[in-house]
């Protein structure tokens, strides 16, 4: 009875508004149908606790029909506005579980699975042909039980509760209490950790906030939020001195889930106060892709201005002229040097802080000096997502293709393996080859075996280097590793000891410097070589950019 859901629809504007046997059957035919307000969206209805589903029995011919529900839930009385939200003034036959309305509007106050079950008895065989994500189509015929002819239909609604935060504040590894009115003290560059331990409501996401604590009449604006996370372990470090709050919102969302959130502000304040640490270098001072030199502490910095003189900046150990020196306007725990002339990536870069500054942090703190430290310079990296084999792209590795496959496996076996979890492995006799895509334009020849494709953008002209950790195994020869930028030409080829064995089973690292063709594709070919076959493996292949100064 497919058709039962069409006229559930025509029907639907007065169905909603009855309550009892408004609605007569037109003739003695027998038939069965219903329709729920929420469609037929999956095998199990879902709500949002304290609200209603209405349900409408359109069935033709009954002698007997009722309505049951789970005792704690409330038939509510028709209509009901959608602006209405509280709905207890509308509920009828309170405590009763039973009703001979032909519609039904069900307040559901109990979580969980919970049931609403219509029993129709008719003189004549009927069935049911409905839907259901789990059976497709399906018939549910009655049952016979005497002269009589009963189909009797249970649906599901899943209610999910309020959501009710609970939360688990660590300092130094040890728990602390958030639920008092006690400050909890934490010095400049300290973290804290928050936990998200709140499991009522089912809720599948959240949100930590931390927010200047505002005077009385203060109006909050989005600058009050000095930081946040979405962690369920959230580890935040306090960086600014002053009062602060910090809450939770957890909430659910996803495809056919009743959204819901609810924010807990935690009682206790914060207070930051000046650090006992050290103002120190907190990382690796590195180059940002615009040249910039970037410099980590681990505290933040007053605002300043002209102080190029107290930094030394050496490229290949010879002094270069500072063009500026900032503080980050996006994370005041950096500093930024940007010089006058360029730097290239195959420079050796250190940067030194002179003593008698007067630069501080905003806790009050100064920079402890520092000579000569190394600056990583800055090289743009492509593949290196698949080509670490660890499928962040959604690559099928064990797809087969020309009587090959290429297998992610599980590097358990092999002596110091690269980071992660797999490899690239290729069977005794056969080829790997992976596609890198330029621009993506053009088609992909059959022998590029890989059936995947990523975008690099690599300069034409430009000078890159491709590198890639491979396996020697004891007693084998080395294998072939081809890099090409045009199927068939321009290969480039690494030879690891051609035909020698090793002593010991190890991994061990290859590159190759290449000039990017303007050709649409560039083609890894891994083989093994020189008659000696064997399964051989590949990992963390990366393509950098190879800059060189003139």
């Amino acid at each position: 009875m497919k058709n039962k859901f069409i006229i559930a629809f025509v029907f639907l504007a007065v169905l909603i508004g009855c309550k009892d046997d408004e609605y007569d059957a037109p003739n003695s035919f027998s038939d069965f149908g219903f329709y729920t307000g929420a469609g037929q969206q999956s095998d199990t209805l879902e709500l949002n606790i304290s609200n209603y589903l209405s349900f409408a029995d359109l069935s033709q011919g009954y002698i007997e029909h009722n309505w049951s529900i789970n005792k704690g839930n409330n038939f509510l009385e028709g209509p009901i506005s959608s602006r209405d939200s509280i709905f207890n003034e509308f509920i009828i036959y309170d405590g009763d579980t039973i009703t001979e309305d032909k519609t039904v509007h069900v307040l559901f106050n109990n979580p969980g699975y919970q049931k609403v079950r219509l029993h129709n008895v008719f003189k004549d065989s009927v069935a049911f042909r409905g839907n259901s994500f789990l059976r497709d189509d399906y018939i549910k015929a009655a049952v016979k039980e005497g002269d009589l002819w009963v189909l009797d239909t249970t649906i599901v609604v899943k209610v999910y509760d309020k959501i009710v935060p609970e939360v688990e504040v660590k300092q130094f590894g040890a728990t602390v209490d958030h639920t008092t009115t006690d400050t909890i003290y934490v010095e400049a560059g300290d973290k804290v950790q928050f936990i998200d331990k709140t499991t009522i409501g089912e809720p599948n996401g959240r949100y930590w906030s931390i927010r200047k604590t505002l005077a009385p009449g203060a109006v909050a604006s989005e600058t009050d939020v000095v930081a946040s996370s979405s962690a369920e372990v959230a580890d935040i470090v306090f960086k600014k001195l002053g009062d602060f709050t910090a809450s939770l919102t957890a909430n659910r969302t996803g495809q056919n889930i009743p959204g819901a959130s609810t924010k807990y502000v935690l009682t206790t304040p914060f207070k930051v106060i000046p650090s006992s640490q050290p103002f120190v270098l907190a990382n690796t001072i590195a180059e940002l892709e615009d040249e910039t030199i970037r410099i980590p502490f681990n505290g933040e910095f007053v605002d300043f201005v002209d102080k190029n003189s107290f930094f030394e900046v050496k490229v290949n150990d010879v002094l270069f002229n500072i063009a500026s020196v900032s503080v980050d306007p996006t994370d005041a725990t950096f500093l930024l040097i940007n010089l006058e002339d360029q730097i290239y990536q195959d420079d050796v870069i250190t940067v030194s802080l002179l003593p008698g500054s007067g630069i501080t942090s905003t806790d009050t703190r100064e920079p402890v000096v520092f000579t000569d430290e190394v600056v990583k310079t800055f090289s743009e990296e492509y593949f290196l997502s698949i080509g670490k084999f660890e499928n962040t792209l959604g690559v099928d590795w064990t797809k087969p293709f020309l009587n090959e496959s290429i297998e992610a496996i599980t590097e358990v076996l092999i002596v110091a393996p690269p980071v992660g979890t797999a490899t690239a492995v290729s069977p005794t006799g056969n080829v790997i080859n992976l596609a890198l895509n330029r621009t993506k334009a053009g088609t992909i020849q059959n022998n590029v075996r890989a059936e995947s494709v990523i975008e690099a953008n690599l300069t034409p002209g430009g000078k890159y280097i491709v590198k890639f950790k491979y396996f020697a195994r004891l007693g084998s020869p080395n294998f072939l590793f081809r890099f090409s930028n045009l199927a068939g030409a321009n290969q480039l080829t690494f030879n690891p000891a051609a035909g020698v064995a090793e002593n010991v089973d190890r991994w061990k690292e290859g590159e190759l410097e290449f000039t990017a063709l303007p050709t649409h594709y560039g083609k890894f070919s891994i083989l093994s070589a020189w008659g000696a076959y064997a399964d051989f493996y590949i990992d963390d292949i990366v393509v950098v950019s190879n800059e060189k100064r003139p």
